[in-house]
């Protein structure tokens, strides 16, 4: 058995066109054992002559699905903990990955069911199955509703919420026992709360001290990345306003409340931002403060040879063998673009990836090219959406020609064919003069309680 097991994975590492050959060559040698020539004549009808046409079924499935147009190895998986592959963190982002109650939310789209936005963030199907032995409505999602998670150290599901309207929410809890179930009804009232603070150091301790969570603090940082970058550009002496919509039960804050708006100033630069209806912070005059990001790294859409896939797993050891990227069968020397703004943090060589990019597109994304020919970008280089930064090739290890393309939110893998991807465009038309009133006023009243 042991024997079998290490010719099936030498099997499965070996180039797509020898596989398929040998593949061949073994479905050709088991029909010329099977068939074999009648040279004898027994009578018509007798037992042998019975025997000699008896049909034997070929069972082929393994063979196919060894052969499967997988663009890389099944064995292969690349090491997330590889140095190579690893973002270089600043103050700021240790501090928050040290946080553990930062919580991720995903609005439900139209046709998404529980199971689909689990495997978009590579979110264990394990934990999925627990919540619905506990709870089966769980896996009823109207769109538009707000889901929230946050993960423990094992990249297990800690806590999950879902908005099931604006006053009833399901929460669900990791125990020692397991998870738990609760509905939460909102019966307090909504009020804005405003915390001010000046950066004395960081800008993550002076928030905390201000009575700000991590994960309030994270919403402020992914909603300014493009505009301000909390961590490198906020200095000593710098002074904000924050306001916070909480619900009050008998006179009682409930909840550490929701992140509606924030007025910082360093030096003479003034940055406001405020969160719409959509859940998106916009500027005073309803401009996004986003940047978009491409679904696709090439100019003509490509036949995806590969699929994400976290829990894939080997057809013959069985074991998982994830795939945290969309693989493109793009003929060796195809243009290669970045989805997104950014900075270039890696561009090199490596054994299995071969000549790699990786790009981090503000705070909250970054991008990974791999098996390129040939890479037009350096380290520290500064791009555009759209600019040309590599050619696609067959480094690395790689059955054929092809595009590794990863996308990974707070550095996790999620699927850049599926998951919503941020955009740029302004508060509708019609919506505009209302909202730039509500701003205006509510600059002016966090203007009025800044630190002096």
């Amino acid at each position: 058995m042991k024997i079998l097991t290490v010719a099936a994975r030498r099997f499965s590492q070996l180039p797509r066109q020898h596989r398929i050959a040998l593949a061949s060559t073994s479905l050709l040698v088991a029909a010329a054992l099977v068939w074999q020539p009648n040279i004898h004549s027994p009578s018509h009808g007798s037992r042998a002559d019975s025997d000699s046409r008896r049909e034997v079924q070929i069972v082929t499935d393994d063979v196919i699905s060894l052969s499967e147009q997988n663009s890389e190895p099944l064995g292969v998986v690349l090491d997330p903990e590889d140095p190579d592959f690893q973002i270089p963190k600043d103050e700021l982002e240790q501090q928050l990955d040290q946080a553990t109650d930062i919580a991720h939310v995903h609005r439900v789209a139209s046709g998404e069911t529980l199971g689909e936005i689990f495997t978009q963030y590579a979110l264990p199907l394990a934990d999925m199955y627990r919540l619905i032995e506990v709870d089966k409505s769980i896996q009823f999602l109207r769109v538009g509703q707000a889901i929230e998670w946050s993960l423990d150290e094992d990249g297990r599901i800690n806590e999950l919420s879902i908005e099931r309207s604006p006053k009833l929410t399901d929460t669900y809890v990791l125990s020692p026992t397991g998870y738990t179930h609760q509905e939460v009804e909102r019966t307090g009232e909504f009020k804005p709360v405003r915390l001010t603070g000046r950066v004395s150091g960081s800008f993550y301790q002076s928030a905390r001290a201000a009575g700000l969570s991590p994960t309030q603090i994270q919403t402020l940082v992914k909603a300014l990345q493009w505009r301000f970058d909390l961590g490198k550009d906020a200095r000593k002496g710098d002074r904000f306003a924050i306001t916070l919509e909480r619900e009050f039960i008998d006179g009682k804050a409930v909840g550490q409340g929701e992140v509606k708006a924030l007025y910082y100033l360093n030096g003479s630069n003034e940055v406001f931002a405020m969160r719409y209806d959509d859940g998106e912070f916009y500027d005073e005059d309803g401009r996004s403060l986003n940047r978009a990001l491409n679904r696709y790294p090439t100019q003509k859409r490509f036949r995806i040879s590969s699929s994400f896939d976290p829990h894939r797993k080997h057809p013959i050891t069985h074991r998982v063998s994830p795939h945290n990227g969309t693989d493109f069968a793009t003929p060796i020397g195809t243009p290669v673009l970045a989805t997104g703004d950014g900075v270039v943090v890696k561009a090199q060589k490596h054994p299995l990836a071969g000549n790699f990019i990786m790009i981090k597109h503000g705070r909250e994304y970054s991008t990974r090219y791999l098996h390129l020919s040939k890479i037009l970008v350096k380290k520290g280089q500064k791009v555009r959406m759209g600019d040309r930064i590599a050619l696609s090739g067959n480094t690395g290890r790689s059955t054929g020609p092809h595009l590794h393309y990863e996308l990974l939110k707070y550095n996790r893998a999620v699927n850049a064919m599926k998951v919503p991807l941020p955009q740029a465009e302004p508060v509708p038309n019609k919506a505009r003069s209302g909202y730039r009133n509500l701003a205006s006023r509510e600059r002016q009243n966090l203007l009025a309680v800044m630190p002096g």
